[in-house]
Formats: C-alpha cells, structure tokens, sequence
C-alpha cells in the first residue's frame, strides 16, 4: 500500500521541461549558472523576470523566430528561416508559488510550463512542510531541461513552516545544481518577512535584482 502511496505521489509531481510560445518582448538578460534574490513585498519582479526569460525571444537575435524550430521535419524544410542558423535554446521553465497556478497561467500568459502550488489544498499542490519533495521536482528538471530557469517563490513561507536551518539548506543544494546545469534561479522575497540573519545568508550566495 505504501509504494502505491508513493507512486501516485510520483505521478502527481512528475515535471516535463516545455517551452512557451514566444512573445515580442526580448528576454532579460541574466547570466547562465546565477542564482538571484529579488527583494520586493509582492513577487511582481520576480514573475516578471521569469516570465521574460521563458517567453521573452532571444536578446542576440534580430527576428522574433530567430529560435532553432522546434517542427518535426524542420531538418527537412526547405523555407529560409532564421532559425537555420539560431544556435540558441529556449529556456525551459519552473515555477513553485504560493498562488494557484490557475491565476498565475492567466496573469502571465504561461500555458507549458510547470507550475506547482506550495499548499496543503489543490492540484499540484505540495506541502509547505515537503521540502524534500520540492528538492526532487526541482533535481529532476535541472536534469532534463535544455536551458532551465527556476522561480522559487513562498521562500518566507518555506522558513516560517520548516524554520531557516533547512529551507536555506535546500537553496543551498539547488544552488549547486544551478552551477552544474548553467541554469538560472530567481528568488522573490519579501526582505521584512524574515530574519536579517537569514536575508544575509541569501545575499551573500545570490546576486541581487531590483
């Protein structure tokens, strides 16, 4: 009964790197490998910055399908696209939040990428408490993805449920993983809702952003 538990909790959180259409916004430009610590009282700059990234065409391009082409058969088209010579990757998105993924999809326009809801109700939910759980998706993606971007949203929250100790432990080794896979995360955090202490800790491993 216990590994049918587990299975279904596996199913529920399976994550699958996708790409978003593109936008005719540029994409920020942040760099591959950086984590970085937005402090703002609501994540307005931090879904904004993660949103340019997935959705955003590439900054070094002049055309708004300068992206390899992700068509089956493209090898075989015929048409000359710019995308023939695109070297780039889209990025490929992750989000955790503390709003339901429902609103965030409406608000910024994401209809593929990954969202999972830090709660104890709801679909794609995951427990404040499953810091564990939110290591494994975020491990699994870092693997797969081609070009990874992260937003760890509800930080405040993850440390007001768990304590500081392990919640800085798990940005730690996201971090790492960061670092291996050239991938970006972006951590939106309200600066008056946690410790010094622990906002110093954040500071002194992550770039700041404003």
């Amino acid at each position: 009964m216990i590994r049918n538990i587990l299975a279904k909790l596996k199913i529920a959180h399976a994550v699958v790197p996708t790409t978003e259409p593109l936008n005719s916004h540029v994409c920020r430009d942040l760099t591959k490998g950086s984590s970085y610590l937005v402090k703002e009282q609501k994540a307005d700059i931090g879904f904004g910055l993660f949103v340019s990234l997935v959705k955003g065409r590439c900054k070094d391009c002049e055309y708004l399908d300068s992206f390899p082409c992700e068509s089956i058969g493209c090898e075989r088209c015929k048409l000359p696209c710019t995308c023939k010579v695109c070297k780039n990757s889209r990025a490929q998105g992750l989000c955790f939040t503390m709003h339901s993924p429902q609103d965030i999809r409406l608000r910024y326009a994401l209809q593929t990428t990954p969202i999972f809801w830090i709660s104890n109700h709801g679909p794609q939910s995951i427990s404040p408490m499953g810091l564990e759980v939110i290591a494994d998706i975020a491990i699994k993606f870092l693997k797969q993805s081609k070009n990874p971007v992260i937003l760890l949203d509800a930080v405040e929250h993850l440390i007001f449920e768990n304590g500081s100790a392990p919640v800085l432990r798990l940005l730690r080794d996201i971090q790492e993983l960061i670092i291996i896979q050239r991938a970006i995360l972006i951590v939106p955090v309200n600066p008056e809702a946690i410790e010094k202490k622990e906002l110093a800790l954040m500071e002194r491993n992550m770039s700041e952003l404003g």
